[in-house]
Parts: C-alpha cells; sequence; structure tokens
C-alpha cells in the first residue's frame, strides 16, 4: 500500500515540533510495511530558516518532499493559492517518481482543505485527521465554519484525536467522525516506582496562560496544603501569566511550596516526574491532552478537568476527572491523591497508557481504517 501524507512541516534539529504528530504517524506506518509519500508545502516566513525550494529527502524511512518558500503572514487567500499550487507542483513530482498513491492522509483543517481543493475530482481516497484546537472552540470563527464545510464533506474519512473534538464537529458539520489518538514519543517517559520518592510532589506541565488555569491550581493547592510545608507544586511552561503567577504565589506566602520552573526540555520534566507523585492540571479545553499521556507513562495519576481530551483516558483506575472551574472539587482531589497515592498501580498505569499510544498500535489501527476504504 502507499499512502502520501500532506502535513504541515516535518521535525529538524532547529524546529524538533513542526509536524511532530504527522511524522510520527509516518514512521509507524513505515514499520507496517506501509510506503509513505510525506509531502508538506511550508510558507512560513523568511525569519523560520530553511532550505528553500524543493526538498527531497528519506529519513527512518519516510519519503519526504518538501517545498519551503518564505511567505508569512500574507492573506489566508493568497496563502491558500500558493499552497494549492505548490501541492500541484510537488505532486506532479511524486507522480513521476513513485506513482499514483493509493491514498491520500492530511492532517489539521488548513491542510485538509488544500488537498481537497487540489484532489476533489480525482479518484483517490482522502482520508483527514483533525488536530486543531481552534475547531474545538464553542463558536467558531466565520473562515474556519467556511473551510470545513467544503472540506471535511469531501473526505472519504474523518478522524480526530479525541471524542470529545469529533462529537464537536459531527454536529456541526454533519458528518460521521472516527477516534484515532495521536501516538505519543514515550521514549523518556518510563515507569519508575513510588518507593524511592521523599515527601510528595504534585506536578503540572502547560503554558502559563489563562486556558490552563494555573492560578486555579495554586489558590486550590495552598487551600490544601499550605499547613504542609513538605508537599510542593512544580509548574513547568512560561507564557504572558507569568508576572500574574508569581505575584500570586507572594501574596499567598507560597514561595517555600510553589516553583515556577519556566519552560525546558522534555527529559527535564521526565526527570522532575521521577520524583513526583501526581500530575495535575486544571485546564479548560484539551484538544488532545500530550502531557497526562506522558505522566501516565511515568506512571503518575493524575488529576485533570473534564475539559474534551483527556475524558478518552483517564479512570477511576489512574486518575480523577473533576468539572472545570471548581476550586473546591480541586482541592478535595489533591487531597485525597495525597493520602491515598498508595491505592494507585504505578505500574499498570504506565503499562496500559503506553501501550494504547504506542506507534504499533495506532499504525495497526490506521492500516485497518486504510484497507476498508479500498476495499
Amino acid at each position: 500500500m502507499k499512502v502520501m501524507i500532506v502535513a504541515r512541516g516535518y521535525p529538524t534539529n532547529k524546529y524538533k515540533m513542526n509536524g511532530i504528530f504527522e511524522f510520527d504517524q509516518a514512521k509507524a506506518l513505515v514499520k507496517e510495511g506501509i510506503e509513505i509519500i510525506y509531502v508538506a508545502i511550508d510558507i512560513r516566513s523568511v525569519r523560520r530558516w530553511r532550505k528553500w525550494g524543493i526538498e527531497k529527502k528519506k529519513i527512518d524511512g519516510v519519503n519526504i518532499y518538501v517545498l519551503n518558500i518564505p511567505c508569512g503572514n500574507f492573506p489566508k487567500k493568497i496563502q491558500n493559492n500558493i499552497k494549492i499550487w505548490g501541492l500541484k507542483k510537488i505532486y506532479n513530482i511524486i507522480y513521476k517518481e513513485h506513482g499514483k498513491p493509493d491514498l491520500i492522509h492530511s492532517h489539521f483543517i488548513t491542510v485538509g482543505y488544500i488537498v481537497s481543493k487540489v484532489f476533489n475530482h480525482s479518484s483517490i481516497p482522502l482520508v483527514m485527521t483533525e488536530h486543531y484546537s481552534l475547531m474545538n472552540q464553542n463558536k467558531l470563527n466565520e473562515y474556519f465554519k467556511k473551510i470545513g464545510l467544503y472540506t471535511y464533506n469531501r473526505m472519504d474519512k474523518v478522524l480526530t484525536v479525541s471524542s470529545y473534538l469529533g462529537d464537536n464537529i459531527a454536529s456541526r458539520f454533519k458528518i460521521e467522525t472516527e477516534v484515532v489518538p495521536n501516538i505519543v514519543d514515550l521514549s523518556n517517559f518510563n515507569h519508575i516506582s513510588n518507593a524511592s520518592k521523599k515527601g510528595f510532589a504534585f506536578i503540572s506541565v502547560g503554558r502559563l496562560h489563562m486556558d490552563k488555569r494555573m492560578d486555579l491550581l495554586i489558590d486550590a493547592f495552598s487551600l490544601a496544603f499550605k499547613k504542609q510545608p513538605k508537599v510542593k507544586l512544580f509548574i513547568y511552561g512560561d507564557g504572558n501569566e507569568r508576572k500574574k503567577l508569581e505575584n500570586k504565589i507572594k501574596e499567598l506566602n507560597m514561595n517555600s511550596q510553589v516553583k515556577l520552573k519556566g519552560l525546558v526540555d522534555r527529559e527535564v520534566i521526565a526527570d522532575q516526574m521521577e520524583n513526583s507523585h501526581c500530575f495535575v492540571l486544571a485546564s479548560k479545553l484539551e484538544t488532545f491532552g500530550l502531557a497526562y499521556v506522558e505522566a501516565l507513562a511515568k506512571g503518575l495519576p493524575v488529576i485533570s478537568t473534564r475539559c474534551g481530551g483527556p475524558e478518552d483516558f483517564i479512570t477511576p483506575e489512574n486518575g480523577i476527572l473533576i468539572e472545570e472551574e471548581n476550586i473546591q472539587s480541586l482541592k478535595i482531589a489533591m487531597e485525597y491523591m495525597y493520602k491515598n497515592i498508595s491505592e494507585y498501580n504505578s505500574f499498570t498505569i504506565s503499562e496500559d497508557i503506553k501501550s494504547n499510544f504506542s506507534p504499533h498500535s495506532i499504525a495497526i489501527t490506521l492500516i485497518d481504517i486504510y484497507k476498508k476504504l479500498l476495499s
């Protein structure tokens, strides 16, 4: 089977997260014997340094074709026209070198829209995975409504990375969706037993932005543990709320217990998880929830709000789900974790989550979907 994946970009040493979800899937599919042609039209500004023009290379068995054009913040209509032209140009090269793909799989609505424009009248089945958080908002802006209506109805299969996102898209655009979560690289997130951990530490990872409600988390933690100096809260991430959160910690006199650790590499976060007991995040909205999955892979039980993505994989055996914007529920959940951490089997938590999000598991699911479409 020959599959053409159309993505935002591919990860490089300089831009490690560029197209990371798409590329992880591509590598997993190659390992299961699928021929992958990986395509991207990269029109980021000239400040995003890369080689201009057409790139052709092979990484981890994935055939990569990228057209790099430095455009930046042009009007969307001009951007889309450039991408449509670019995809046609790249496809002509691919067709000569690899022949016609059996199936085309695009990721994110902005890319899927371009694919649906170029291949709308072709006989090639079209699959799309939606990851985009902007398609999960209570109120969509008119541009995304428009391209959503055009794109989703021209796909043979629409996949989403969470049930919440899938339900939103299905109800808004009157289509059927299926959930296939992201592959998560958990190579740095291996199980560590609680036995050797000292004191008690909560860890949280996310942007310091109002949507993540780190302020609510700090308030709830203070209410629960202000008189227990050995209980700590480590928060990783950065953003426009940092100064406000620093002031809050100071006003609550919690400097010795609550630490803002800033933006760091995933390896640093993994190390801190080895010395932590529970992951907690009071986010208002999550399309998927990468940080929760990484914590669970380490064997940490989690506390999460019912915010979209985490409901698909948080169970009573590995964590607690609470309603958003509820400081008392968050306080009670943290107190429960502190008192009952021994009730959670960290090894089972880790093994279960790894099996659900492993490259092999996701790839086999995708291949089954492809085969049904092609038959």
